[in-house]
């Protein structure tokens, strides 16, 4: 298990494994929910965040098919980090930070 991994589109994916980073390549809801249970049973399996600290990345897309589910997971404190980056044709401003910075601040990223 490596300390980054990527859920999302073929092009992320591939785009992430050049630079290092393993990754699921996921088209469904179900895949995508599948392959960030994976994930989580394994950081809990090893002990937690604490003895396995991981990143999830997930793209904006893979993550919108299963939000219910991954606002769960971000609340378990034995699961993995989880951060939303924009897939490979998905846009920043679409992002979830971009809406919480021009909320609170009034700037547009």
């Amino acid at each position: 298990m490596t300390a980054v991994e990527l859920i999302g589109d073929a092009d992320t994916v591939l785009a992430f494994a050049l630079g290092g980073v393993p990754g699921h390549v996921t088209q469904t809801a179900e895949d995508t929910a599948a392959a960030v249970a994976a994930v989580v049973a394994r950081v809990r399996d090893a002990g937690g965040v604490l003895r396995c600290p991981t990143l999830l990345l997930l793209t904006h897309g893979a993550a919108g098919m299963i939000r219910g589910y991954l606002n769960e997971i971000m609340l378990d404190p034995a699961a993995p980090v989880v951060l939303e980056v924009p897939g490979f044709d998905e846009s920043l401003t679409d992002s979830p930070l971009a809406g919480f910075v021009r909320r609170v601040l009034g700037v547009p990223l």
